[in-house]
């Protein structure tokens, strides 16, 4: 039974995301500089780059199966369009959609299925909202959709938990162990957070 996976933030070739968002493939020499100037102007190898890509696309093709859909939502990569097509051909799944990020660039529309600013898909009979973006309001948000996103690479962690009936979740790498999460996963997150917010929901009623 084939199974529907989300994730963003790949940044494949981005070298400078790999320190800005202390993403844990830095050799031991590039850690003691980006403890001691993060954001300064020495260079992560090539080396360290390759290490990050290999385990993002290791990650994806251990948890999707071929015959699974995927879904990621924005910045791909950091490169050309043949650069991002050589990426896209290391994912073993065949059915990958796409929803735009402020990385990407338009010719990556043709590398994926469907492809999307923004939307809602189902799963099952779920309606999810799809973003890149983090939002607090979004197409039937009042009626129990889901909305999830990345691009803010785990910063809004902690507001989200302090809203336990908020229905989103960031699914980019750095809020996911750097692994690709699956709609069931997603679904245990929710349940107790529709629990909150269906209660929040019958309140307005009474």
């Amino acid at each position: 039974m084939s199974d529907t996976w989300f994730t963003a933030d790949l940044h494949f070739g981005h070298a400078n995301i790999i320190r800005f968002c202390d993403r844990p493939f830095l050799s031991d020499e590039e850690k003691a500089k980006a403890e001691s100037d993060r954001r300064g102007s020495w260079k992560v190898s090539q080396e360290t780059v390759l290490r990050h890509d290999d385990a993002l696309i290791e990650a994806i093709n251990e948890r999707v199966s071929e015959s699974d859909t995927l879904w990621i939502l924005g910045d791909f990569c950091l490169g050309t369009f043949e650069e991002a097509k050589a990426y896209r051909e290391r994912i073993a799944c065949r059915n990958v959609h796409f929803v735009r990020g402020n990385h990407d660039k338009p010719s990556y529309d043709e590398l994926f299925g469907r492809v999307m600013d923004q939307g809602m898909i189902k799963c099952g009979k779920q309606k999810i909202f799809l973003n890149h973006y983090p939002m607090r309001s979004w197409d039937k948000a009042f009626h129990g959709s889901w909305h999830l996103y990345g691009h803010v690479h785990a910063r809004l962690q902690q507001e989200d938990a302090e809203n336990p009936r908020l229905l989103a979740r960031d699914v980019g790498v750095d809020a996911c162990d750097y692994l690709p999460v699956s709609f069931s996963e997603i679904a245990d997150y929710m349940a107790p957070r529709e629990n909150a917010f269906w209660q929040w929901r019958k309140s307005l009623d009474q």
